[in-house]
């Protein structure tokens, strides 16, 4: 029952902080508009409708809701916010009834639920309602190298508690598995590529090799090939050092069979690419 309600606990942390803002910012077709792209907003939308039905959530249940939520109530959020990720459920009508359970008008919204995707600000803490987990801190700043191989300053430990909750159920399957040592620790590092981020194999090779055991790129792109737990456990995050689509599902580059499968996902996820088939912005670093 414990490790049930761990793994309930990790999706439903998935979907709200996640999956559901990924594809707002992206405004995927799914849905027909995106009334809100922050985390806590969609929690509060779910919860309002799944939980607390006749009256806000917070009256209902103590907060943090994913620590005191029954098994009856997360299985209920996480069913209604798997149903807004697959369109089954219209997002604007399930947030105007939560605002009228508060009292509220979607015009007189707060900022942070304004209709447009919310510009990045830097913080060391992430952005979050109290009532609910803290979200990850946003990745160091920083200016990307020239080369994804050349050498880069080292940037401070960015620590995200929120990995171990999230991933929790894919960290498992993968300590679980029968993969070899080098292959359960490159799927692990998969783990901590946040959404709308992306790495390479050049920079996960680095990680390891200082922090382990030597290794090179084509190791690290050989061990995540054929990846058993794709897409939970985002290989898809990975690109080639020079900024180019690299491998998925067995495949290379912008012709693989599964490449344009590798695109919508990242795409969902919020990375972009220029005319040039080239990911946009720095690769994500900091491997603990």
């Amino acid at each position: 029952m414990g490790e049930a309600m761990e793994v309930l606990r990790a999706r439903w942390s998935h979907l709200y902080k996640d999956r559901l803002p990924c594809l707002a910012k992206a405004r995927d077709p799914v849905q027909k508009h995106w009334p809100v792209f922050l985390d806590h907003c969609f929690a509060r939308i779910v919860l309002d409708n799944a939980v607390g039905r006749d009256s806000p959530w917070t009256e209902i249940v103590k907060a943090p809701a994913v620590k005191h939520m029954t098994n009856a109530q997360l299985e209920a959020a996480t069913q209604l916010a798997e149903k807004i990720v697959a369109g089954e459920a219209v997002l604007t009508e399930l947030n105007d009834r939560s605002l009228q359970l508060r009292g509220r008008k979607r015009k007189v919204e707060s900022n942070e639920e304004h209709a447009s995707p919310p510009k990045k600000k830097q913080h060391t803490t992430g952005t979050i309602s109290a009532y609910f987990v803290p979200s990850s801190s946003s990745p160091p700043n920083g200016k990307p190298s020239v080369s994804d191989t050349a050498a880069v300053e080292p940037v401070a430990r960015v620590e995200r508690p929120d990995v171990q909750i999230t991933m929790a159920a894919e960290l498992q399957r993968i300590a679980d598995s029968t993969l070899t040592p080098f292959r359960k620790q490159t799927l692990t590092l998969l783990c901590e590529i946040p959404p709308g981020r992306y790495s390479t194999y050049q920079a996960m090779s680095d990680h390891i090799t200082k922090t382990s055991h030597k290794t090179c790129a084509r190791a690290v792109g050989n061990a995540m090939r054929n990846n058993p737990f794709a897409p939970e456990v985002p290989c898809h995050r990975i690109l080639a050092a020079d900024g180019s689509l690299g491998g998925f599902g067995g495949h290379w580059g912008e012709n693989g069979k599964f490449a344009q499968k590798k695109h919508d996902l990242l795409h969902g996820e919020g990375v972009r690419f220029d005319s040039q088939g080239r990911v946009k912005g720095p690769p994500f670093r900091d491997f603990r």
